[in-house]
């Protein structure tokens, strides 16, 4: 995005996405499109040419657009269907079942469009099962993260008075962060707070408030803005919380910066846009955060479906992978094991009953580096290898004799360089 040029451009009834990477791209396009729908044009061409696109920008965007076909405008879209933004739904967002969510494998770089609670569910099960499978998370952070996804979508649904809300979220993996956006243009936190005890006196008092411990309308316990709250500025993340005139801002050093005179999309449907960052390499302390509302129900369904009557994880490695025949596809079921542990605590069967080959590089990556990974002592005590033939058990024996050979003897070449 650049200071000196504009981020959208309109002429006549033509508005232009030179970029979509940033907050202000919102504030524009509205602007251009309110402009252009007083000038009584009754269809908009949306054209586009940016090359960065965050999730804060194009997901309000293609709910503003949602909002005004409701009202009449018709849109026409002149950009690339191979474009990053044509790919990502911005011109018509996800609606996926409940099989096809399940069977999602990377479900972020996507609008998904939900309407009710099981959707909701759903959607954040598929988030949380990918980042378990693509990055070893800190402890605390896949069930802060659950919280969050969960909170802020089941908001829109009891809260907003919109028919549905739109969220998206990006893995960027360089930095272990992870965004995500969740827009509704229903009411807005303020029309909502008017007629409760609270009774905030403007819209960033609202606001204000709705982070507070126990701050709601009267339809919940009013935790859900507090708690996301709490886990982002706990994890050091970023968050901006933007309904109608005003956002609200949580920075990466704990500041908390307030904005007003923002465009909005009109009084009785003020929107709300809830926009966060969690680092995926800084720890949540979940058990303190929660003390004060009565601790946090972390099930995760998935895995909950996997307990056996003692207690154990029984994790079918041919289902929950993607194959068996690569090192990357090794490291997939490695990292989703191991945060397994880090969230629950529990003992693991890795259960190899449905797999007939593997690879030594596969193996080797799922089993031998988890060794390492944990330790001897706690591997033996954590995890359990069941039902591998006796092919499949040479080449993990092998494996693990190689890998083991090879720290040692690196470690030791080191040590004697170092003069130990």
């Amino acid at each position: 995005m650049s200071a000196n040029q504009p981020n959208i451009i309109r002429k006549d009834n033509v508005i232009t996405l030179k970029y979509c990477s940033h907050p202000k791209c919102v504030s524009e396009f509205l602007c251009a499109l309110k402009d252009a729908v007083q000038r009584d044009y009754k269809e908009i061409i949306i054209k586009s040419d940016a090359r960065s696109i965050y999730p804060n920008a194009c997901v309000p965007i293609a709910g503003i657009i949602d909002y005004y076909v409701q009202d009449g405008v018709s849109f026409i879209y002149d950009i690339d269907r191979c474009s990053y933004l044509s790919k990502c739904g911005f011109t018509s967002p996800f609606i996926l079942s409940r099989e096809e969510l399940q069977s999602e494998k990377h479900p972020f770089d996507k609008i998904f469009l939900y309407e009710d609670s099981g959707q909701v569910a759903d959607i954040t099960q598929a988030y949380v099962d990918a980042i378990s499978h693509q990055s070893l998370c800190e402890p605390g952070v896949l069930n802060g993260l659950t919280w969050c996804i969960n909170e802020v979508m089941d908001n829109v649904l009891v809260h907003s008075q919109s028919p549905h809300g739109l969220v998206m979220a990006q893995y960027h993996a360089a930095q272990k962060h992870i965004v995500f956006c969740i827009y509704d243009s229903g009411v807005g936190i303020y029309n909502t707070m008017s007629n409760s005890a609270h009774k905030p006196t403007s819209e960033i008092d609202a606001l204000s408030l709705a982070i507070q411990e126990g701050v709601g309308d009267g339809k919940g316990q009013g935790n859900g803005l507090f708690g996301l709250f709490q886990i982002v500025h706990d994890n050091k993340g970023r968050l901006t919380i933007t309904s109608g005139a005003s956002s609200l801002m949580l920075q990466q050093n704990g500041e908390l910066k307030k904005f007003t005179q923002i465009p909005f999309v009109g009084y009785s449907n003020r929107a709300t846009t809830i926009d966060f960052q969690l680092d995926l390499s800084k720890s949540i302390d979940i058990k303190r955060l929660f003390s004060s509302i009565g601790g946090f129900d972390c099930l995760d369904i998935r895995i909950d479906n996997m307990l056996d009557d003692s207690n154990y994880v029984v994790y079918d490695v041919f289902q929950n992978g993607k194959g068996t025949a690569t090192r990357e596809a090794g490291e997939y079921i490695r990292l989703d094991v191991e945060n397994i542990l880090r969230r629950d605590q529990r003992g693991v069967i890795l259960d190899f009953s449905n797999v007939k080959t593997v690879s030594s590089s596969f193996v080797d990556e799922l089993v031998s580096k988890m060794v390492l990974d944990l330790g001897f002592v706690t591997f033996n005590m954590t995890i359990r290898l069941a039902n591998m033939n006796p092919e499949i058990s040479f080449l993990c024996d092998r494996a693990i004799y190689m890998r083991i050979a090879d720290t040692w003897k690196n470690n030791n070449g080191h040590n004697e360089r170092a003069g130990v």
